[in-house]
């Protein structure tokens, strides 16, 4: 006998199975209540994480509208073909790391984190490309002077990040090796979490061992939240200091601008340092990579 599909039916009987107290889907507004209640304990407790991120939203935002107004409009000479897609990089680099934010405001700050390693990565090759240790065509694997190789683009994607890796946190960095040795050790958290959950299953200790229950309910934990954010306020700099790169050549911003950009900048900075006055070595080591790797400031534009 041919089944016929009644999605109005099926839909009622999804919603039948679900009522508690008298209320459809009542456990799945239980979680976002809870995720809610998660991103208020974030704003409650950690206002510093909070004001940061959002001041740098709002300055990103303004950059983007301010390029439209009033940059753009007195370039006269032609831009390099790098620079809409620099443009591009940039923008994703934005949203991406504001996506991984809204994971983690909702309870997921583990999953979160996972996130900004894709983050990371590109906003590092972006950095190298502009202080033209590779260019973007190198970053896609691309030669545009040869037919298109889809089979070799893997390939040449993963030789061109080793190259740069090197050049901007390994031996051919030119960092301090306390500072090579903390960058690596960073990185290999994200390998933790990335491959195999691992933080994130330590923190499910309780339960494998009987004495806790089982933890799916997002519930706001200060260490927990603290992975992410140091990383975020860590990668979030970096972005910052892309971010005058918009500038295109002789069509700078304003001065208020710069100075806003200022605040930003040592805002990270003080943030990023003071992991460094609680014992983690991470924090010094983060300051000279990324005033070394970064090394712009309000007046760079582009190109270089």
């Amino acid at each position: 006998m041919e089944m016929t599909l009644d999605v109005k039916a099926f839909l009622k009987a999804i919603e039948e199975i679900t009522f508690e107290n008298g209320r459809p889907f009542a456990r799945a507004y239980e979680l976002l209540d809870q995720e809610r209640q998660y991103g208020m304990a974030v704003v409650t407790q950690l206002g510093g994480h909070v004001v940061l991120s959002d001041g740098f939203k709002c300055f990103f935002l303004e950059s983007v509208e301010l390029l439209n107004s009033e940059c753009r409009p007195k370039v006269t000479d032609q831009l390099s073909e790098f620079y809409p897609i620099f443009v591009v990089r940039l923008v994703h680099g934005f949203q991406s790391l504001f996506a991984a934010e809204r994971v983690a405001m909702s309870g997921y700050p583990y999953h979160a984190y996972t996130l900004l390693r894709n983050s990371f990565d590109n906003i590092l090759l972006t950095s190298a490309a502009m202080q033209r240790m590779t260019d973007f065509y190198s970053i896609e694997g691309i030669d545009p002077l040869m037919p298109l190789d889809i089979k070799g683009l893997k390939k040449k994607r993963k030789e061109v990040e080793y190259q740069v890796r090197k050049k901007m946190v390994g031996s051919e960095s030119n960092l301090s090796q306390s500072t090579i040795d903390a960058l690596k050790k960073w990185d290999e958290l994200f390998d933790y979490e990335v491959h195999g959950s691992r933080l994130s299953l330590a923190d499910s200790q309780g339960w494998l061992k009987g004495i806790e229950p089982l933890p799916v309910l997002p519930t706001f934990k200060p260490k927990q939240f603290a992975i992410f954010a140091n990383r975020f306020t860590e990668i979030g700099w970096m972005l910052c200091r892309l971010v005058p790169l918009l500038q295109p050549a002789n069509a700078p911003m304003s001065e208020t601008w710069k100075k806003k950009w200022q605040v930003i900048d040592t805002s990270f900075g003080i943030a990023v340092e003071s992991l460094s006055e609680v014992g983690k070595k991470i924090g010094t080591a983060m300051v000279e990579f990324v005033k070394a790797k970064f090394p712009f400031s309000e007046n760079s534009a582009f190109p270089l």
